[in-house]
């Protein structure tokens, strides 16, 4: 009798957790790059390892990635971006706490695509700031589908560039963020 109980006290903890997971997607590899162009160089790096969450209920969105997870084409770059520039051993994480502003007008249960305006709290180097993007959602048999493109000065959030390679650097970097989401 003691078994049984556990079991439909197991069910009904699944059970539950399937009912609570209704309308929630996750993604542990998304991608989120940026690139600065510059009349000197071109710097591009790509995060592939970014976790994610969207409530289709709510609209709410929730991204975190690891700061040493960007891949550089240049060691050298890498080193000097985790070393000088987000310091990366005091601020190890970037995160993303935002919602979808017109998520009413996504049908989360029917394919298509459905343009966006995301809202919320990017924290980077310590530093939280208030932003806006525009992107799309799309609805498939695959999955969900997120992309967002958007500027964003590093100063912005205490990062400092020094005046020697000042130059080298764009003053606003376009990141990109490309999310494939599955349902939870």
């Amino acid at each position: 009798m003691r078994k049984r109980n556990i079991v439909v006290g197991l069910l009904l903890s699944l059970a539950a957790m399937v009912m609570n997971g209704q309308g929630k997607y996750l993604t542990e590899s998304g991608q989120i790059s940026f690139f600065s162009h510059t009349l000197i160089e071109d710097i591009r790096a790509e995060n592939q390892e970014v976790s994610s969450v969207i409530d289709a209920s709510t609209g709410e969105v929730a991204v975190i990635l690891k700061m040493t997870d960007f891949q550089f084409p240049k060691k050298l770059m890498q080193e000097h971006f985790n070393e000088n520039y987000v310091e990366s051993e005091k601020f190890p994480k970037a995160t993303f706490s935002g919602r979808i502003r017109n998520n009413d007008q996504v049908d989360y249960s029917t394919e298509g695509t459905y343009k966006v305006q995301v809202e919320g709290e990017l924290t980077i180097h310590g530093i939280s700031n208030e932003v806006e993007a525009e992107g799309t959602i799309e609805v498939s048999v695959k999955g969900i589908s997120a992309r967002t493109k958007f500027m964003l000065n590093p100063e912005e959030f205490g990062i400092k560039i020094p005046k020697v390679v000042r130059r080298n650097i764009a003053e606003k970097l376009e990141i990109t963020v490309e999310m494939n989401y599955q349902a939870i």
